[in-house]
């Protein structure tokens, strides 16, 4: 199989992304992350067809210099199929206002048994037909529907001491050391059972959680408009890869879900061959 994968840098003006919102009725409670879908949906919808995004996951390039010395303008890193050129090619009118900068490498293949250090900005969630209650009482009546719900809230750690097996819908953070390594734990196995999809990779030790938030993430459906409360981890640490095929796979799908909306791009730092 052909690895055929580009890392992309693309630099985006911001003001007109916030133009762009308010032209599409977007409010300024949108978050960034769906700012972003909707822009670059705009940047490759044409005059003879839709939008077809050509970039399998994206990523804020957050930890950039550049990124915190030019506020007006946004830093994000793709994969994609495409290399600079053919992306310039696919993208419509709007990039002579949005686009300051499109360029491209191509990622090199990764072979079984090379290791790398990865950085991944999740949305750790996970679906579930447990009963939710905001006052710690389980709700009765009717069958529970599925649901997706933060996998700490499911896990034995936050599980524990709480009466009939119910979800509390929306728990504070607590910034205790004790609460913090609980729930780097949990997103810790959450991001095994991603890698190991496909026979992708496996951890080499416990991943570290180097950010954490709440997020409130704003949604568009065909008649309705949400807003939705999710968590938001940075997690860190280092992989080994199991098949090349899975692994080429997963930087193809990326972790987790709303991966449209920056999450679960799996970002890697000098992939080494294994020694043993």
């Amino acid at each position: 199989m052909t690895w055929s994968l580009n890392l992309v840098r693309l630099v985006l003006d911001r003001r007109e992304l916030m133009r762009m919102a308010r032209r599409h009725g977007l409010g300024r409670g949108v978050d960034e992350g769906y700012l972003l879908h909707a822009g670059l949906a705009q940047l490759f919808a044409t005059s003879s067809q839709p939008a077809r995004v050509p970039l399998q996951t994206f990523a804020l390039d957050d930890t950039l210099r550049q990124a915190r010395e030019h506020p007006e303008l946004v830093f994000l890193l793709a994969y994609s199929e495409f290399d600079e050129a053919a992306l310039l090619h696919r993208m419509g009118a709007s990039v002579q206002s949005l686009v300051r900068c499109c360029e491209s490498h191509c990622v090199p293949s990764i072979a079984a048994g090379m290791r790398a250090a990865f950085r991944v900005r999740v949305c750790p969630i996970v679906r579930t037909r447990l009963p939710v209650t905001t006052q710690g009482v389980a709700s009765d009546g009717g069958p529970s529907r599925i649901r997706e719900v933060d996998a700490w809230l499911t896990s034995p750690e936050a599980q524990s001491g709480r009466a009939g097996g119910a979800i509390e819908s929306r728990l504070p953070f607590e910034h205790s050391a004790h609460v913090w390594s609980g729930r780097e734990a949990v997103y810790g196995r959450w991001v095994a059972r991603e890698l190991a999809r496909s026979h992708a990779a496996v951890l080499e030790g416990p991943p570290r959680m180097s950010a954490f938030k709440r997020d409130r993430l704003y949604r568009r459906g065909v008649e309705s408009r949400r807003v939705l409360e999710r968590p938001n981890a940075v997690m860190e640490g280092v992989l080994r890869v199991e098949t090349e095929e899975g692994f080429r796979t997963l930087l193809h799908r990326g972790l987790g879900r709303h991966r449209a909306f920056g999450f679960g791009m799996l970002l890697l730092d000098r992939p080494q061959a294994d020694s043993c």
